[in-house]
């Protein structure tokens, strides 16, 4: 019987036809949201913000959405629910990355009570995990991680050692599958900018040498177009800022990052390629 067995499998994967297949999505990084203190104007940030979710909506293609970080300029209730108050018109699940001016317990919205206020109004996004992974497509999952500090804003983010084991997991536990990353402080900088490295990126670069299905890592914080491929496949993109502190490399801009791949029965994604459009706010 088990030799049968594995002569059915034989003829079926020797003859099972290669797909080629894509995954859609989009990432919008560094809003930098200022509401507006009058009723029935909306200040530029919103105006940027309102067109990037209008234009998303009309892009079928697209099937889910990252915020990829400072999403509001400062982190108070007021800017958190004009921001939440736009991006809840998206016809496509989202999920929100911590930046540095996003959330912290000093002078801030504390990590908990900003989780819990997004939670309330996108019940895909946890209620208190802000480190976290979802299903991102039949053959892929995405990877949400918060390197931002907890007590106070800071340039330079880090990736805590418990935050890796809890990577690993998925890297370990879905090695069939891609992982695409999303998060607001990158580890490889895409340009000099010393006052935003991200601090102690080795143990996370090790890390990720060691499984190949992590197939991209989008990150902001810069204000910086920049797209780097690693010595292992992966691409690390950096991208530009939406909002009121936009540079001028790429700025006013939300990305749609698509990934074509090929599949056949029961093999893993291969000859994986990723583009990456700018869409002008």
């Amino acid at each position: 019987m088990k030799k049968f067995f594995l002569l059915f499998l034989f003829l079926v994967l020797t003859v099972a036809p290669v797909l080629a297949k894509s995954v859609e999505f989009a990432v919008v990084s560094d809003s930098h949201l200022i509401p507006s203190e009058h009723p029935t104007l909306f200040t530029d940030s919103e105006k940027k913000l309102i067109f990037t979710v209008e234009s998303i909506n009309k892009n079928n293609d697209i099937e889910f959405v990252v915020f990829l970080g400072d999403c509001i300029d400062k982190s108070n209730m007021e800017s958190l629910q004009s921001f939440m108050n736009i991006v809840q018109n998206l016809n496509k699940p989202y999920y929100i990355v911590f930046g540095n001016h996003d959330s912290y317990s000093m002078s801030g919205v504390p990590k908990e009570d900003f989780s819990a206020f997004i939670h309330e109004y996108n019940k895909r996004q946890p209620k208190e995990d802000t480190s976290f992974y979802f299903k991102a497509s039949k053959d892929a999952y995405g990877l949400v991680v918060d390197g931002s500090s907890y007590v106070m804003p800071g340039k330079h983010g880090r990736y805590l050692p418990d935050v890796l084991q809890e990577m690993e997991k998925l890297f370990k536990y879905k090695k069939r599958s891609m992982i695409f990353i999303f998060q607001h402080f990158p580890i490889i900088p895409p340009n000099d900018n010393e006052s935003h490295y991200t601090l102690d990126t080795e143990p996370y670069l090790a890390l990720i040498k060691k499984y190949k299905n992590i197939v991209l890592i989008a990150s902001g914080h810069f204000h910086y177009k920049n797209l780097i491929i690693d010595e292992n496949g992966i691409y690390h993109i950096s991208a530009p800022a939406l909002g009121s502190r936009a540079s001028s490399n790429g700025s006013g801009c939300y990305e749609v990052i698509k990934v074509d791949y090929e599949k056949t029965f029961l093999s893993k994604p291969y000859d994986i390629k990723v583009t990456v459009t700018d869409v002008k706010g």
